[in-house]
């Protein structure tokens, strides 16, 4: 590759914040919603969203160039496949995700430059206190950054419960612990409606997230702090994209608990495990995140380090399964059973 090429792919790749910054703009607008029963010119478009026609219009354009919404030669903007994973009934959707990656996520990647100095987590030294912190004094994000989870849980919780069908169809009970708006619990329920299932999270997360759920889905929401108590009698606990949002001496604590309260069932850990020699642009990139965005002194993880992790605190890798959406499922008990 000459210089010239390598010089175009700086510019790209520098270029690439305003395409994240484009979909996040676009979710926030509601655009897709707009456009949900037919396509509109975009001076309408614009009035509807408050907003100035040119620069919806470039924007829209931005977006484009990665395959979302349709432009059309007339000026008509509409949906396409891509762009209706914006709206916000699509089942599917990632418009929340957008929201929270190209918002509060876009603006703690500026202390990146601290995180690779210090180690300390770079969301913390733009806002000046934790992710978690932040979200227990803005409700009304906190309520995005829940469905935005829910949007990345969604496709977890179906290959879940199709890698791991022999566990759940011999359970009885499920606690998932920090599952959020409990998505991976309702997907276990409908795939064995034989299961009960429990969601254990902050009880602003689960006042919060309750009427998500579907009202025919056996599950209840209990509030609690993971860090102080873990409920027992369980069959399965799932532990799905925790322990990625913690340091060493944090899952620690957490897993010391699981420990007390496992008594013979199973714990299935659910993580984006990443190798040193990986090359998938995603857990490549989700290694870094975890620096930046999570606490203190948090790193990736691979097979080893987290095969390490459960052997310090007193639970035995069972079996390990890749799931397609990259993360891999790791099934525990305790080491004397």
């Amino acid at each position: 590759m000459d210089n010239s090429e390598v010089t175009k792919r700086i510019s790209e790749i520098m270029m690439f914040p305003l395409a994240a910054k484009s979909l996040n703009v676009l979710s926030e607008l509601g655009i897709a919603d707009h456009l949900l029963s037919h396509s509109l010119a975009i001076d309408e478009l614009a009035r509807r969203c408050e907003v100035d026609a040119t620069i919806l219009m470039n924007t829209l354009k931005v977006a484009n160039v990665f395959g979302f919404f349709s432009i059309a030669d007339n000026g008509l903007i509409g949906n396409n496949d891509s762009s209706l994973l914006l709206t916000s009934t699509n089942p599917d959707s990632m418009r929340h995700f957008c929201q929270l990656f190209g918002d509060e996520y876009y603006q703690a990647y500026q202390g990146m430059l601290n995180t690779c100095q210090t180690s300390e987590s770079g969301f913390k030294h733009i806002y000046q206190q934790t992710l978690y912190q932040y979200l227990e004094q803005n409700p009304p994000r906190s309520l995005v950054y829940n469905l935005a989870m829910r949007d990345f849980s969604r496709p977890v919780g179906l290959a879940l419960s199709k890698t791991c069908a022999d566990i759940f169809e011999q359970a009885h009970s499920v606690l998932d612990i920090g599952g959020g708006s409990g998505v991976i619990a309702s997907q276990l329920v409908k795939a064995f409606p034989h299961l009960s299932a429990s969601v254990l999270d902050r009880a602003d997360v689960c006042e919060q997230c309750t009427p998500y759920l579907d009202a025919c889905d056996n599950i209840d929401m209990i509030p609690g702090d993971f860090f102080q108590f873990i409920p027992s009698g369980y069959d399965v606990l799932v532990l799905k994209n925790v322990l990625h949002n913690w340091n060493n001496e944090s899952c620690q604590r957490i897993l010391k608990l699981i420990h007390a309260s496992l008594g013979e069932g199973k714990l299935l850990v659910i993580e984006p495990l990443v190798e040193s020699e990986e090359t998938s642009p995603r857990l490549v990139f989700n290694a870094l995140f975890q620096s930046v965005i999570c606490e203190d002194g948090t790193y990736q993880r691979s097979d080893a380090d987290m095969r390490a992790l459960l052997a310090q605190c007193g639970l035995s890798l069972v079996s390990c399964a890749k799931l397609p959406t990259g993360h891999t499922v790791l099934e525990a008990i305790k080491s004397n059973h």
